[in-house]
């Protein structure tokens, strides 16, 4: 294949099996907690693959899965909350994306490792902000949750840890999540565009264009899959013993990220 719907260098038939059985289970992750998709792909994927192959599709399919659930989320979206986020996502958006382009693959593997595993340890050992969030904490959650963005589209788990210490409904939670990961995967797409077409990035449009096509198309029924068996199942399993067994396994994962990097 070629020009916009190029084969990717790492595009084996065992890449592209093992692959969508992650993205199959990170969507069931996804559809029985409302987040955690992008972290658990980006994190798993990374091992075998280059995360600047990853990340910009795991944008195309986060967008892909917020519109299927627009419709019914709309009206228990908190609106006041997202003003907040999405003010700190523009502003910190473009530097992840900066990052993300500028550090090798190895460093990038490093850096994602790190973030994953200090948050998924801190909710481990219960660490969260005391009391309702004020408005710094508002805004500093929306910056932090920009740059996670931007470099890995991973910011809804700092996003989320937050969430959890207001007074939301779960719905709510689950709404404006899907508002927010519409809004600012869009925005983190069109920054890498940009970035790649004015040469601000050193990888071209064209190099960034075929893989996430690419993976994008190849991941969408496996994602879609996923969500749709983890809506059915939402019901019987308990909610909270789901979410800490996602954080010990992101803590394994990204153990072996670091484990790949030492050993290349």
């Amino acid at each position: 294949m070629g020009g916009f719907f190029s084969l990717p260098e790492y595009a084996s038939t065992l890449t592209l099996l093992l692959s969508s059985l992650v993205v199959l289970l990170a969507g069931v992750v996804r559809g029985l907690t409302g987040f955690g998709f992008s972290v658990l792909c980006v994190s798993s994927l990374s091992v075998f693959m280059p995360p600047s192959q990853v990340v910009p599709a795991l944008f195309v399919l986060e967008i892909a899965a917020s519109i299927s659930l627009l419709k019914t989320s709309w009206p228990d979206v908190h609106w006041s909350w997202l003003r907040v986020l999405a003010w700190g996502n523009l502003l910190f958006i473009p530097l992840g994306v900066l990052t993300q382009q500028n550090l090798s693959d190895n460093a990038l593997r490093l850096l994602i490792a790190g973030v994953i595993g200090v948050i998924a340890l801190a909710q481990l050992g219960g660490l969260r902000p005391q009391g309702p969030p004020g408005k710094a904490l508002q805004w500093g959650t929306g910056m932090v949750s920009g740059w996670l963005n931007g470099l890995a589209a991973i910011g809804g788990i700092a996003v989320a840890m937050v969430f959890n210490q207001t007074r939301l409904a779960p719905a709510v939670m689950r709404a404006s999540l899907v508002v927010f990961f519409l809004f600012t995967d869009l925005f983190a797409l069109l920054c890498l565009a940009l970035m790649s077409h004015l040469a601000i990035v050193p990888a071209s449009l064209h190099d960034i264009s075929g893989p996430t096509a690419f993976w994008s198309v190849a991941w969408l029924p496996a994602m879609l899959l996923g969500i749709w068996l983890g809506h059915r199942q939402s019901a019987g399993i308990s909610p909270e013993r789901f979410r800490r067994g996602v954080q010990i396994l992101l803590v394994l994962i990204a153990v072996l990220m670091g484990l790949r990097v030492v050993a290349a």
